[in-house]
């Protein structure tokens, strides 16, 4: 309506409730309606949708904060070194993020190695004679882990920890796995008589080391994987930044035990609240960065997995079930499937937009992609549990013709050198199927060779192609076994 009448964008300057209560959500309508009758349409559209974001976060934690279960840190100057495998989606992708997932979800994942490394990696200690909280982030190079870009920042007071829910921030991500886990009160962050008081006497009760003056605790997070990989990076790096923080200080979380992830293969696990799976859903969401449940947890724990979230249910509640695959199909998996750096980082945020607003007009072909969706993911465990390779490679492919429709036609999902690249290699026989990972619009494709197909194969044909493909960094891919697993040193 606002577009039919040719207005041009008005900035939004409604002021967001601090809470969903009945009396807020009475101001919201009554201000919607003032916006409505002045025909200030983009702004109203703006005010829903933040309304509709901060909705989606009240169903997915309960409102009384979360206690956490301790034991003993561990001792000054040791590191906890949490590491952990990306991950592919197979099927089933969209119905894991919230409110989607309200209805349902099933999600089909498979953790990975690139080229035999654990890209994803956290790494904290408490530090004797320094004071304060030193936070940094890297990103590496796969091939032989180069340090490309880095970014850091100390914690002095609470102010310093103000940007936390800004993803755009200093180290936000960290800054965010601490206050879910208890550093300090969130609404002392921003509390005019609070926020300029020393982090210190904070940090001291988190690291269990009260009447020690003379600590600190450092946080370093690593990725070899680029910007926009689409395999689930931000998300397992989370897990792991949590769990090396955890381990450290000495806060319990299921989940972050690799001997743990092993016993319950076979049978379904609820990732409870104190889970770390159910940790790294929370601190998205107090990072605002949104987004659901699968990437955590088809890296965070190992081999083949079908992850699910109950139909209306709140707060949102997710399930795991681990498949154990023959020697037999890991070790045709670890030949046949390849991933491939497209050189396109993907648009997941904008892409995310686009399908929750097609969500919310559910609209009958949306509805009905979903369902499908979640279906396809049980399809792709049975193909994979059969070592039916070819099987899952039609999964993949179909998959992706679902992520497109969930996109839409218009929403750069399929750059136009991937179309053609999935198309060469269908048509001359080489892949039995492939799908960009995550939300799509470039990062990692995903490919399924057709037996007696090799890397090299695919990528003598993609070379000769044209279309732009000059920037496309083949890789390896096996099976990783093992989801998260945390060293002391």
């Amino acid at each position: 309506l606002w577009c039919s009448k040719g207005k041009k964008p008005q900035p939004f300057a409604a002021d967001l409730p601090s809470a969903l209560t009945s009396e807020s959500i009475a101001q919201v309508i009554a201000t919607r309606d003032k916006m409505l009758s002045e025909e200030k349409y983009s702004s109203c559209c703006q005010l829903l949708e933040s309304m509709s974001s901060m909705a989606t976060q009240r169903c997915i934690y309960e409102e009384k904060g979360h206690s956490f279960v301790y034991t003993d840190p561990l001792p000054l100057d040791t590191t906890a070194i949490a590491t952990a495998p990306a991950r592919i989606d197979l099927a089933g992708g969209w119905s894991d993020t919230p409110p989607i997932s309200f209805s349902g979800g099933a999600v089909a994942c498979l953790a990975v190695l690139l080229d035999g490394k654990r890209p994803l990696r956290a790494q904290c200690r408490v530090v004797r004679g320094m004071s304060g909280i030193r936070l940094c982030t890297e990103s590496r190079s796969l091939s032989d882990e180069t340090l490309l870009r880095s970014s850091e920042t100390t914690i002095q007071t609470l102010a310093d920890l103000d940007s936390f829910n800004n993803p755009e921030s200093e180290c936000a991500l960290l800054k965010c796995a601490l206050v879910w886990l208890g550093l300090c009160p969130v609404d002392y962050i921003q509390d005019d008589d609070w926020k300029m008081q020393s982090i210190q006497p904070f940090l001291q009760k988190f690291c269990q080391r009260e009447g020690e003056n003379d600590v600190g605790l450092e946080i370093i997070s690593s990725s070899l994987l680029p910007t926009g990989s689409g395999m689930g990076s931000s998300s397992i790096l989370a897990g792991c930044i949590i769990a090396s923080i955890a381990k450290c200080v000495g806060v319990v979380l299921d989940g972050m035990d690799a001997n743990y992830q092993r016993s319950t293969s076979g049978r379904t696990e609820t990732n409870g609240t104190n889970s770390l799976v159910h940790g790294v859903l929370m601190v998205e969401q107090l990072l605002t960065s949104g987004g659901g449940w699968q990437d955590q947890i088809g890296g965070l724990v190992g081999g083949l997995k079908l992850a699910t979230s109950d139909m209306n249910i709140l707060p949102l509640q997710t399930k795991t079930r681990r498949f154990e695959l023959s020697a037999d199909t890991v070790n045709n998996l670890n030949e046949r499937l390849i991933l491939v750096d497209t050189g396109k980082p993907r648009l997941a945020k904008n892409i995310l937009r686009n399908v929750l607003r097609r969500w919310a007009c559910r609209s009958s072909d949306i509805v009905a992609t979903v369902r499908e969706l979640v279906s396809e993911a049980s399809n792709a465990i049975d193909y994979a549990t059969k070592g039916d390779l070819n099987g899952l490679g039609a999964c993949m492919s179909k998959y992706w013709v679902l992520k497109k429709t969930m996109a839409g036609e218009s929403s750069g999902v399929e750059p136009d050198n991937i179309n053609q690249v999935l198309q060469l290699l269908t048509s001359s026989k080489k892949i039995a199927g492939g799908t960009l990972c995550g939300a799509g619009g470039g990062g990692f494709l995903a490919l399924m060779a057709t037996e007696g197909t090799s890397r090299a194969d695919m990528e003598s044909a993609v070379k000769v192609s044209e279309g732009g493909n000059e920037d496309f960094k083949w890789h390896n891919c096996t099976v990783a076994e093992d989801g998260l697993l945390i060293d002391v040193k």
